[in-house]
């Protein structure tokens, strides 16, 4: 989803080929969003036999293969802000959204800030949960795999408690504080 949010935020934003959105991609987002251009020509593909984008038009230069220029459709924006409140409905990580991040304009901000809110509160009682849980769980686990056991629950807890500080970060963003 998060090569679709980024192929219709960008699209809802001017005409584009595939190649300018890949080099927009390698230039921005590299690290968030894996892309190669069987991946992203397939999602051109996708998206428009789903009538979200459209072709606007088709260049044929001498010696170079066609190059069509796509668009996006009144249904195309409609989906794009479905799949916006779809990731921040289900964030587990804050990496996933971080496509949306460039189109939060193209959304409601008050729903917005709802969903936020909603993942900071279950965000939370994760974090609550793993503070009160019972160190005698513990007692089952056999002693050559109790470090790495610990480490796993470190490392989990303290993600948890940056995304939990990150998310409450990005509803101050949302709310204009």
């Amino acid at each position: 989803m998060t090569l679709q949010i980024f192929i219709l935020g960008t699209l809802s934003e001017g005409e584009r080929h595939p190649y300018d959105l890949k080099k927009q991609v390698l230039k921005s987002l590299d690290s968030a969003i894996s892309i190669n251009d069987g991946t992203l020509y397939y999602h051109f593909e996708v998206l428009a036999k789903k009538g979200l984008i459209k072709k606007i038009k088709v260049v044929q230069s001498e010696n170079r293969p066609e190059k069509t220029t796509y668009g996006i459709t009144d249904k195309g924006r409609k989906a794009l802000e479905d799949d916006i409140y779809a990731v921040f409905q289900n964030v587990t990580n804050v990496t996933t959204l971080y496509s949306s991040l460039l189109f939060l304009d193209k959304v409601d901000k008050h729903k917005l800030a709802y969903l936020i809110e909603e993942s900071i509160d279950r965000m939370a009682k994760r974090i609550e949960l793993i503070e009160n849980s019972d160190p005698e769980l513990l007692h089952d686990i056999s002693e050559n795999k109790l470090v790495p056991v610990k480490l796993i629950s470190e490392h989990a807890y303290q993600m948890l408690q940056n995304n939990l500080t990150w998310l409450q970060k990005l509803l101050a963003y949302v709310r204009g504080e």
